[in-house]
């Protein structure tokens, strides 16, 4: 009989043992558990916010070639340029004015080199440097067609843009020695513009932004005294 108790109580502490181990274990392996999903999830609270860009700020550049060549010539007038009277190309759609998107082009072409120092000259008035454009708008050339005929293109992101209000546009702008028939240098840039440039404000924050490209595209240019 006492034997018989004894393995009872034996038994007994053993299953107790056991359910203590298991319980105690199980509890440890749901907190650790538990621990676990709290620091993920405030790793992931911590994760910057990332904010988009409105699509008319957007501008993505590329540049290639050699600009050393400004820095010899120039006359006792200073740094002259000229605006290149066979490099004026554009590729737009029917809606477009060429020659007033043209002048809007020479205009802000004219206001940031001037901004830098150099004077305007006529192209038959031995300038230092001559300069060229050449614009796209919309899906009148793909990304694919620029670099074959450029050599050069930006790659810019459309996420997140409506394209049903704003267009993609690609300006190129080439710098040319006037003793050379080839561009020394060139900068493509590209971004996105409202479609809807009707009223005369809208068209003067298109002229706005439009320098700002161009100024941007032309900071590698140095500046003269």
């Amino acid at each position: 009989m006492k034997s018989s108790l004894l393995k009872l109580s034996q038994n007994l502490g053993l299953n107790l043992g056991l359910n203590l181990g298991l319980n105690l274990g199980l509890k440890m392996g749901l907190s650790l558990l538990l621990l676990t999903s709290v620091t993920a999830c405030s790793v992931t609270q911590e994760e910057p916010l990332q904010l988009s860009m409105a699509p008319e700020d957007r501008l993505t550049l590329v540049a290639s070639g050699d600009l050393s060549f400004i820095q010899g010539q120039a006359s006792q007038d200073g740094q002259a340029f000229a605006l290149h009277p066979d490099f004026e190309l554009l590729n737009v759609g029917q809606e477009v004015k060429p020659e007033q998107l043209k002048s809007r082009m020479r205009g802000a072409i004219t206001a940031v080199m001037q901004a830098k120092g150099y004077r305007q000259v006529l192209a038959s008035d031995s300038p230092d440097l001559l300069i060229g454009y050449g614009v796209a708008l919309g899906d009148t050339m793909s990304d694919g067609e620029i670099l074959q005929k450029v050599g050069l293109v930006p790659g810019v992101s459309a996420q997140g843009v409506d394209m049903r209000r704003f267009e993609k546009g690609s300006v190129l702008l080439l710098v040319f020695d006037p003793r050379l028939m080839e561009p020394s240098w060139r900068v493509l840039a590209q971004g996105f513009t409202p479609l809807n440039q009707d009223s005369t404000l809208a068209a003067q924050q298109a002229d706005e932004r439009l320098t700002r490209v161009i100024n941007k595209m032309l900071s590698e240019l140095p500046q003269t005294p």
